[in-house]
């Protein structure tokens, strides 16, 4: 499932980022491509305004659903599209502004949720953390979660919450569930600004 329900606001462009060019391409067809690579997906579902339905079918065949005014509306909306179109066993979810996602990194992901209920993608923190009202915090007691994350369909489908104010997916699941937290996950940069351009096209071109 990839996430492409995103206006863009700070990137101050008159179209949703997912869909600037980087590198001659629309931001999403990256994405999309590292998701048809995938050899352990199955289908490929785009959750996007309605407005660009007829575009990501013309242009990459792919499923599409409604997104929401909120990325949680979103995703909600993706569970209930795959629930109602799919037998969905497990469950990778991208967001569409992360162009250098790589297919093997898709792949890991379906690989882990054989033995646990979700995966994230995990990075530590490398700068100084500080708190507001306590003058020393560690570090090490904290990392930062983002997307590429998967999900045994039937647990995420079940607890995730539209209306929810965390921000990540797996916090919405129950605190027993088995975990896998992925810190080797390379280049889930996102686009959120425009000069974020250069620097994921760097990463593009030295790939190839």
């Amino acid at each position: 499932m990839i996430t492409a329900g995103g206006v863009g606001e700070r990137f101050g462009s008159s179209v949703p980022k997912q869909y600037v060019e980087l590198g001659g391409r629309q931001v999403i067809s990256y994405v999309i491509e590292a998701c048809r690579k995938s050899q352990q997906a199955d289908a490929i579902l785009v959750v996007a305004h309605p407005n660009y339905h007829s575009e990501l079918v013309a242009n990459y065949g792919v499923d599409v659903a409604a997104s929401g005014p909120e990325l949680n509306v979103t995703k909600r909306n993706g569970l209930d599209y795959i629930r109602s179109h799919s037998a969905c066993e497990k469950l990778v979810v991208v967001d569409a502004v992360r162009p250098a996602v790589e297919c093997q990194v898709i792949d890991r992901f379906f690989t882990r949720l054989d033995e646990y209920d979700a995966v994230a993608s995990a990075r530590k923190i490398t700068d100084s953390l500080g708190r507001y009202g306590q003058w020393i915090v560690n570090r090490e007691e904290y990392y930062t979660l983002s997307t590429p994350e998967g999900f045994k369909f039937g647990l995420i489908d079940k607890h995730f919450k539209a209306d929810s104010p965390l921000t990540e997916s797996i916090q919405q699941l129950p605190e027993t569930s088995r975990v896998y937290l992925d810190f080797d996950v390379p280049y889930y940069d996102k686009l959120t600004y425009p000069e974020d351009l250069e620097r994921l096209q760097s990463i593009l071109s030295r790939r190839k």
